[in-house]
């Protein structure tokens, strides 16, 4: 079993950032070169410019949590295999708000940015976010495992590549095999309130 748990560290701290950011980036240069892929291959297969590449294998951006997947997907690598994570995590956290490690959804300006309520080494990712009806939610998402979307204040539409769509109020909850693609998008005048909990294979 792969343990798919992927957190990034509170993007205020830029010595943090710039920490991860350069592991995450040698992480990613490593299994490139062990897979014998060219970086043009690899970003060909993760969907994104070789330029970009480039600044992240470099560690002069740290990727977005849909780029990470994709990397991770292209690689055969859960996304935790490309983070840095705690040698020994303790059995008892506690996430206070403040603290929460914020990561954003994709690399656009107006991206919707997700809290992790999880410590490294976690074997479940919870993640909250609070977007409004404007937030770039990225493309279609896939991840390994399973996924449950809950809905704690406003109305969210889910949609299932070729499965369909759902709208969501608060108090719904929805679970789905992360490998279906998907995408959310909030809708109405009031900012949603998600909680993702992500449970890799």
């Amino acid at each position: 079993m792969r343990d798919d748990t992927p957190t990034l560290p509170a993007i205020d701290d830029d010595r943090a950032e710039n920490s991860i950011a350069m592991a995450i980036g040698q992480a990613v240069a490593s299994a490139r070169a062990d897979r014998k892929l060219s970086m043009r291959a690899l970003a060909t297969e993760a969907g994104i410019s070789q330029p970009f590449l480039s600044q992240i294998e470099n560690g002069r951006t740290l990727p977005s949590m849909l780029t990470l997947y994709r990397l991770a997907a292209a690689l055969g690598l859960s996304a935790a295999e490309l983070m840095p994570t705690e040698a020994e995590p303790a059995q008892i956290h506690v996430i206070r708000r403040d603290d929460a490690r914020k990561v954003s959804v994709s690399e656009a300006p107006d991206a919707g940015v997700g809290s992790i309520l999880t410590a490294a080494g976690r074997r479940v990712v919870a993640t909250e976010y609070i977007i409004g009806a404007g937030d770039d939610m990225g493309d279609w998402f896939q991840s390994d495992g399973e996924l449950l979307v809950y809905i704690a204040a406003g109305r969210v539409i889910v949609t299932i590549d070729g499965r369909g769509e759902w709208e969501l109020g608060a108090g719904d909850a929805m679970t789905y095999p992360g490998a279906l693609r998907n995408v959310w998008r909030a809708v109405g005048a009031e900012k949603a309130t998600i909680l993702l909990v992500h449970s890799p294979d």
